[in-house]
């Protein structure tokens, strides 16, 4: 019994020690990466600009992942070896789930939420309300975005359904689309809503209110919540997301 008893005790022993050097290979591994300095001349030398945040592990033993400050205020993602001679661009694929982790943590880096503060803000830039659900979300627009025009089908269908309530603000981005603003303008000066922002109604009322209530949503838009496309979701618990959301993906938000 006492012979089972000290095979039992070494099988342990041997087992903990084991774990151990998993463990310490992974820690030497994440302390084999190079350092932020190096691997930020290496960046100047191809693209000025951008600035390295931080050099860690990556999923994958061998690789190190570099996560930057891009120019255009998103964080950016790339590997690198442990010599850091090599900048690996491209998505780590895990093939057991099939789980894309590059663009996992990439949407981690970039989620913007906002605060309470900027919330009560931005309920105050609201152009118009479609929908009389209590579950709110705010759809930043452009009228001729073409890419808002399938986002606008889903809204409108979840609306239709009693299901949600769409708060709209528009934001008219004239460098893609020089008659979004006057569009935007005209739907403010003359009162009208949902349904005509999603026929692409036009008229000839440009109106100062709503030529400064449209530079006012340009201006908090872009310098104070850093919105850079539309379309735009903004949900309750501040959470923003530029793109096409699914009809899924908005509604398990209020679950």
């Amino acid at each position: 019994m006492k012979n089972c008893f000290y095979i039992l005790k070494s099988l342990i022993i041997f087992c903990l020690g084991f774990f151990l050097i998993i463990a310490c290979q992974k820690v030497n591994s994440s302390q084999n990466c190079p350092k932020i300095d190096s691997i930020q001349k290496s960046i100047d030398a191809i693209q000025p600009g951008i600035k390295v945040e931080s050099i860690k592990s990556s999923p994958v033993e061998g690789l190190c992942e570099v996560v930057v400050n891009l120019p255009n205020e998103e964080k950016g993602l790339f590997y690198t070896d442990f010599t850091g001679e090599y900048i690996i661009t491209g998505s780590i694929l895990e093939m057991k789930t099939l789980k894309n982790l590059t663009q996992e943590k990439l949407k981690d880096l970039n989620k913007k939420v906002l605060s309470k503060e900027q919330l009560s803000k931005l309920d105050k830039m609201v152009d118009f309300t479609y929908g009389n659900s209590k579950n709110i979300v705010y759809f930043i627009t452009d009228p001729d975005c073409p890419h808002c025009k399938k986002a606008e089908d889903i809204l409108d269908k979840l609306v239709k359904e009693g299901k949600l309530t769409v708060k709209v603000i528009l934001l008219p981005i004239e460098v893609l689309h020089p008659e979004a603003k006057s569009k935007a303008i005209s739907l403010i000066c003359d009162n009208k809503g949902f349904k005509e922002l999603m026929e692409g109604y036009k008229s000839s009322n440009i109106c100062e209110e709503g030529k400064n209530k449209v530079n006012q949503n340009v201006s908090f838009l872009f310098n104070e919540l850093k919105v850079r496309g539309t379309p735009t979701f903004i949900f309750p618990d501040g959470e923003m997301i530029t793109n096409v959301l699914p009809e899924s993906y908005i509604l398990q938000k209020f679950k």
